[in-house]
C-alpha cells in the first residue's frame, strides 16, 4: 500500500514541479541577519540571466544550463561571493547565504541549508538577532515531544507555565499575555477571560510559536508577561507533502464505559447539528397560579374591563379595589346577580361556584394552551449516559509547493487537521468550604471530557515582481468539547446529594488574513500592510445542571422543590468578531554594511465587536405532582407526558386544572449584552547600530482606546448610567455601561552590548526598559453575571473597573558557544498600579488592586551532551506580592454582610513560583531513529482568590508530568513513532490553602496515553 502511496506522491510532484530546467532558491542577509534587498545573482558567464533578491531578501534563479555554471553574488559594500552549480532537469537548489560586509577581512562565506522556519536554528538566529528579549518553540522541537496543540507546546519555553487550556508567562496571566496568529490578534470566545484557548490551534498547522517577553513600538502595548505569535505554516521553496496518522490508548478511558450524554449527529466532527440548541422565541410561559384578571382575560372579558379603564397594574388583587372588580367579572359571566353585589352570600356563593366549576379550570387552560408544546420542544435529556470510548485519533495532511503562474511565482500550502480525545476520571473529589471553615459538600465524581475538532489552512503568496508581493490566508478552527459530570454528596448519612451536569461548548473562529509587502528601490522605502479579520462564534447550547435527594435506606430518590441548585437549563451564545489591521513603513538611516540602522514608523486599527446572549429554563413541578422516584432513571421520571394540563379532585371535592411538570424562564433585559472596542495606534521608532558592540532599538506608540459595553434594551431605551430602572433584580448589582477612553504614551528602549562581537559565538547583555498597560475586556466592564461550569458559580463584571498600567525591567546575558550550545540567564522586575483578578466572596467577580509587583530570574541552557545526545532545560524562579482590602463576613438575621478588615498581601493570581523544563533528544542518523524524554513542572500557584478572611484562596498544586516519544524512519519516505503522554500518571490537584494542603477543591486523574504515529513525508 504503502509503495504504490510513495509513487502516487512522486507522480504528484512530477505534475507540480516545474521540469526541463534548474532553479536555485534562497535568502540572503548580512551578519547580523538582517535581509538584504537588491542583491544581485547572475551567471558570471552570461551577466543577462540573473535576478535579485526581493523585500524578504529571496532570490529565484532559473538555470536551463545542464553543464557546471558559476553563479556570482554582489552587493554595494558587501564582499561578492561565487559558487558552481549543477543542476539536474527540474532540480531545485536551495542555499541560504550570508555575506561578509567588505570593511572586514573575508575568512569565509557561510553557506547553510534552506532557512526553513520549522527548524531550532532558524528561530534560534532570529532570537539572536532579535532587538527585543523572546523565546520560541519550533515545529521541529513540537514534533521531537510529540505535543498536538500550542498550549502543551509552549509550555516548554522557559518562564511559560499552563492553566487548563490558557497560558501564563513570568508569573502572569490572562490580560497580560497577548496572542496573535501571524501577529495579528484573534479573539478569547471566551465570556470569563480574556486570554486565548491555544487548544484551537494544532501544532501540525505551526511553523513556530515566538515569544516576546520585552515590548518594541511596533507592538500592540496592552500586554507584560509575554506576547505570543503563533506563526503558521509557510509555503517551502520543493514540493513537500506531510500525512500522518496517530492513535492513542489511554489507560482510563479507551475501550471502558465512560460517562457520556446524548450526542447530536455530527459531534464526531466539532460541532453540534442542532440536536442541542432551542428556539427561544417560541418560549411560553406556565401560569400556575394566573391573577383574578388574568383568568377573566382568558374567559374574554377583556374588552368589558377595557372599556372601566382596568388592566391588571390597577386591578390590586386583595384590596377592596380588586375586590370590587372581581365582582363585577362575577356578574359579567352570569354568576352573581347585579342586584346582589354587595350581599355576602351571594358573592360567596358565586365565588366558590366559580372556582370549583369549570370558570377556573377553563380559564387555566386558555391561558396556558400552548404551555404543554412548550415543556415537549426541550428533549428529554436529563440523564447521562454512557459509551466505550474509542480510541484517541488525529489526522494530518499538508501539501505546499512553488510554481509558475502568469509567468510569476505563486507558492502555496494547503493542510487539515482532525483530532478527537476523550479523558475519564471514574474517582475524582471535589470539595466546598462554607464560611465558618467546614464542609459545604464534598463529592464523590465521574467525569468526563470529550474532545473533538479539526482545523484548515489555505496559504497562498503572490510574487507581483521581486519588489512587490501580496500573501491571502484562510484558516478555519472548529472545535466542539462535552464535559459530564456525575456526583454524590454523601457526607450527611440519611441523605445523599446527586448532581448530574451536561456541558457542551461549541466554538469557531474563521481567520482571514491579507498581507502586502512593497518595496520603493529609489528611496530604499520598504512598506508592508497587514489586515486580519476573524469571526468567531461560542455557544454552550443547553448546559444541563440537575439535583436530586436519595434516601440510602429506602433507595427512593427526591427530585424538584427546592433542593439544592434546582434544574436548569442554560443557553449561552457568544458572537465575537475582531478586525485587525497594521501599517508599516522602514527605511535606512545613515548606515554602514554590517551596522543596520533603520527608521521605522506605523498605524494600526483595531475593532472589536461582541454580543452575548444567555437563557436560563428552570425545570418545576405543580402542585399535586409526585417527587418520590423509584430508580435514578430521571429520563423516565420527566416524560413528555408529563409537560400535559391534568385534572386534579382535592379531598373537598373541589376541581383543579395543572400541569404536573413546566418550564419557567429567567427573563430579564441583562441576559442580552453587547460591547464594541476601537483601538488606535501610531508608533515611530529606530533600531540604531552604534559601533561594533552598542545597539540600541526603541521608541514611543501611541494607544486611543474606546470601550463601550451595555445591556441591549437598556442602552436601546437610553438609559443613563444609575438609572434606577437598570436595577432589573434586587439581588443583583444593576447593570450600568461599562465605558473606558483613555489615551497611552508607551515608551520602550532596548539596549543590546556585545560583549563578545562573534557572528558565531557572541556573548549578548541585553537591558530592556518598556511602559504597558492591561485594559479591562468587554466582558469584565459588563455588570451582568454568567453561570461558570467549572466554578459552578455566577460571574459578575464591574463596570468601575480601572485600567491597568505597569512598568517592566528586564536583563539578559545571552552565551553562544557553537551551533548547538548557548546559555542565557535573565532577571525581570514588573510593577502594577490597578492591576485585576478575579476574586471570590459570594459569587465571583473583577476587582482593581492598587499595588503589585512581580520579580523573577530565568536559566536556560542548550547543549550537545555527546555524540547524538542534546539537552534542553530551562528554570524559572519567581516571586509576586499583591495587596488588596481584605472582608470579614458576618451574619444578621440569615443576611451576609461583609465589612472591610484589614490589608493583606499575597501572591498573584496564576503566579507560579518556580517552573522547570528539561528535553534531554537524542538523534542517530544512521539507524535514522531520534527519541525525546521531556519533563514539566510547575509550583503551587493561586488559581482561586478570595477576599474573604473566612474562604481561603485555592492553589493548583505542582504535578510532574513525563513524556517520551521515539521515532524511527522505514526508508525515505516513511516514519513510525510512539509517545507517552504523562508517563506518571499524576493528578491534577487544586487545594485550599489550609495546613498540609489537606483539603482538595478538586482533584483529577486522567490516565497515561500510548501514541502510535505512522507519517509519510515527501
Amino acid at each position: 500500500m504503502y509503495k504504490s502511496l510513495i509513487l502516487f506522491f512522486f507522480f504528484l510532484a512530477s505534475v507540480l514541479n516545474c521540469v526541463g530546467q534548474g532553479t536555485m532558491r534562497g535568502k540572503i542577509t548580512d551578519s547580523n541577519g538582517e535581509t538584504l534587498i537588491g542583491v544581485s545573482v547572475v551567471l558570471k558567464n552570461n551577466k543577462g540571466i540573473g535576478t535579485i533578491t526581493d523585500f524578504d531578501g529571496n532570490y529565484s534563479l532559473t538555470i536551463s544550463e545542464t553543464i557546471p555554471t558559476t553563479i556570482l553574488i554582489s552587493y554595494v559594500g558587501f564582499q561578492s561571493y561565487e559558487e558552481v552549480v549543477h543542476l539536474n532537469d527540474g532540480q531545485v537548489l536551495i542555499k541560504n547565504i550570508i555575506l561578509k560586509s567588505s570593511s572586514l577581512q573575508m575568512k569565509e562565506f557561510e553557506i547553510t541549508a534552506k532557512s526553513i522556519k520549522s527548524r531550532d536554528y532558524y528561530v534560534e538566529k532570529l532570537k539572536k538577532n532579535s532587538a527585543t528579549t523572546l523565546d520560541y518553540i519550533s515545529s521541529e522541537s513540537m514534533k521531537k515531544t510529540g505535543d498536538a496543540n500550542i498550549v502543551n507546546a509552549v509550555s516548554r519555553v522557559s518562564g511559560v507555565s499552563t492553566n487548563n487550556d490558557f497560558i501564563t508567562v513570568r508569573g502572569i496571566g490572562d490580560r497580560y499575555i497577548k496572542t496573535s496568529v501571524n501577529g495579528s490578534i484573534i479573539p478569547t470566545l471566551d465570556p470569563f477571560t480574556n486570554n486565548i484557548k491555544l487548544d484551537l490551534i494544532p501544532s501540525s498547522l505551526v511553523d513556530n510559536v515566538i515569544v516576546t517577553k520585552t515590548a518594541s513600538p511596533d507592538l500592540p502595548g496592552d500586554w507584560s508577561g509575554a506576547y505570543i505569535s503563533v506563526e503558521t505554516k509557510d509555503y517551502p521553496d520543493v514540493l513537500t507533502v506531510n500525512v500522518e496518522s496517530t492513535f492513542g490508548y489511554n489507560s482510563k478511558s479507551t475501550f471502558k464505559e465512560v460517562i457520556s450524554s446524548k450526542r447530536s449527529k455530527t459531534d464526531w466532527f466539532g460541532f453540534d447539528s442542532g440536536f442541542r440548541n432551542h428556539n427561544h422565541n417560541d418560549f411560553n410561559a406556565a401560569l400556575i397560579n394566573p391573577s383574578q384578571y388574568q383568568e377573566f382575560v382568558a374567559l374574554g372579558l377583556k374588552p368589558y374591563f377595557n372599556s372601566l379603564g382596568v388592566d391588571q397594574n390597577n386591578w390590586s388583587e386583595g384590596t377592596s379595589v380588586g375586590e370590587s372588580y372581581f365582582k363585577l367579572g362575577l356578574v359579567q359571566l352570569g354568576l352573581l346577580a347585579p342586584a346582589l353585589i354587595n350581599d355576602p352570600v351571594a358573592f360567596s356563593d358565586a365565588k366558590s361556584e366559580y372556582n370549583s366549576g369549570n370558570y377556573k379550570s377553563q380559564a387555566f387552560a386558555q391561558l396556558n394552551s400552548s404551555v404543554p408544546e412548550t415543556g415537549k420542544s426541550f428533549p428529554n435529556n436529563w440523564n447521562t449516559t454512557t459509551r466505550k470510548a474509542p480510541l484517541n485519533f488525529s489526522q494530518s495532511f499538508s501539501i505546499g509547493n512553488q510554481v509558475d503562474f502568469f509567468k510569476k511565482t505563486l507558492g502555496y500550502i494547503i493542510g487539515f487537521k482532525y483530532g478527537r480525545t476523550t479523558q475519564y476520571d471514574s474517582n475524582s473529589t471535589e470539595n466546598r468550604l462554607k464560611f465558618d471553615g467546614g464542609l459545604s459538600s464534598a463529592l464523590q465524581q465521574r467525569i468526563s471530557k470529550e474532545n473533538n475538532g479539526w482545523s484548515g489552512l489555505v496559504n497562498l503568496a503572490f510574487k507581483l515582481n521581486p519588489n512587490n508581493g501580496v500573501s491571502v490566508l484562510f484558516m478555519p478552527n472548529l472545535n466542539g468539547i462535552n464535559k459530564v459530570r456525575n456526583s454524590v454528596d454523601k457526607r450527611e448519612a440519611s441523605t445523599y446529594v446527586w448532581t448530574n451536569s451536561q456541558y457542551y461548548e461549541q466554538r469557531k473562529q474563521l481567520i482571514y488574513q491579507l498581507k502586502s509587502d512593497h518595496y520603493l528601490p529609489g528611496l530604499k522605502l520598504k512598506m508592508t500592510f497587514n489586515a486580519s479579520y476573524t469571526d468567531g462564534k461560542s455557544s454552550a447550547p443547553d448546559f444541563k445542571n440537575l439535583q436530586y435527594y436519595e434516601d440510602p435506606i429506602s433507595k427512593t430518590y427526591q427530585i424538584g422543590g427546592s433542593i439544592g441548585d434546582g434544574i436548569h437549563r442554560y443557553y449561552r451564545y457568544l458572537n465575537d468578531n475582531l478586525f485587525d489591521s497594521r501599517f508599516t513603513t522602514e527605511f535606512p538611516l545613515k548606515s554602514k554594511p554590517g551596522a543596520d540602522r533603520k527608521l521605522k514608523i506605523g498605524t494600526s486599527y483595531q475593532y472589536n465587536n461582541k454580543k452575548s446572549d444567555q437563557y436560563d429554563y428552570s425545570l418545576n413541578f405543580g402542585p399535586y405532582s409526585t417527587l418520590q422516584l423509584q430508580s435514578q432513571n430521571i429520563d423516565e421520571f420527566l416524560n413528555l407526558n408529563n409537560f400535559n394540563i391534568h385534572s386534579y379532585t382535592d379531598i373537598y371535592g373541589q376541581t383543579f386544572n395543572t400541569i404536573d411538570t413546566y418550564y419557567t424562564s429567567n427573563l430579564t433585559p441583562a441576559n442580552h449584552t453587547f460591547g464594541n472596542s476601537k483601538i488606535y495606534a501610531a508608533f515611530v521608532m529606530t533600531d540604531y547600530t552604534i559601533n561594533q558592540r552598542i545597539r540600541l532599538s526603541g521608541g514611543v506608540r501611541a494607544e486611543k482606546a474606546e470601550i463601550y459595553t451595555d445591556v441591549t434594551e437598556f442602552d436601546s431605551l437610553g438609559y443613563a448610567s444609575g438609572d434606577l430602572r437598570r436595577n432589573y433584580n434586587s439581588s443583583l448589582p444593576a447593570a450600568n455601561p461599562g465605558v473606558l477612553d483613555e489615551l497611552s504614551f508607551l515608551p520602550s528602549l532596548n539596549i543590546i552590548y556585545k560583549i563578545k562581537p562573534s557572528d558565531e559565538a557572541p556573548i549578548n547583555l541585553r537591558l530592556n526598559y518598556y511602559r504597558s498597560l492591561a485594559r479591562p475586556g468587554i466582558r469584565e466592564l459588563s455588570d451582568v453575571a454568567n453561570f461558570d461550569y467549572d466554578l459552578r458559580k455566577f460571574v459578575f463584571g464591574n463596570s468601575d473597573l480601572k485600567m491597568v498600567n505597569i512598568n517592566n525591567y528586564d536583563i539578559r546575558t545571552e552565551l553562544y558557544l557553537n551551533e548547538t550550545d548557548n546559555f542565557s540567564v535573565s532577571a525581570f522586575y514588573k510593577d502594577f498600579k490597578n492591576h485585576i483578578e478575579l476574586v471570590q466572596s459570594v459569587g465571583f467577580t473583577w476587582e482593581n488592586v492598587d499595588k503589585s509587583n512581580v520579580k523573577g530570574i530565568e536559566l536556560e541552557a542548550k547543549m550537545a551532551l555527546f555524540k547524538g545526545f542534546e539537552l534542553l532545560t530551562n528554570v524559572t524562579l519567581i516571586s509576586s506580592n499583591t495587596k488588596f482590602v481584605r472582608t470579614r463576613m458576618e451574619i444578621n438575621n440569615s443576611i451576609k454582610e461583609f465589612y472591610p478588615l484589614d490589608t493583606v498581601s499575597r501572591p498573584m493570581f496564576g503566579q507560579a513560583p518556580y517552573v522547570v523544563n528539561t528535553i534531554l533528544s537524542y538523534k542517530n542518523d544512521s539507524t535514522g531513529i531520534m527519541c525525546t524524554l521531556s519533563y514539566n513542572v510547575q509550583g503551587p500557584r493561586l488559581v482561586v482568590a478570595s477576599d474573604v478572611k473566612e474562604i481561603p484562596d485555592v492553589y493548583e498544586l505542582p504535578r510532574h508530568l513525563l513524556d517520551f516519544k521515539i521515532t524511527k524512519s522505514v526508508g525515505k519516505y516513511l516514519f513510525i513513532n510512539i509517545a507517552v503522554k504523562d508517563f506518571l500518571n499524576t493528578s491534577a490537584r487544586r487545594s485550599y490553602k489550609t495546613t498540609g494542603w489537606s483539603v482538595d477543591y478538586d482533584k483529577f486523574t486522567y490516565g497515561t496515553t500510548y501514541n502510535l504515529g505512522i507519517s509519510f513525508k515527501l
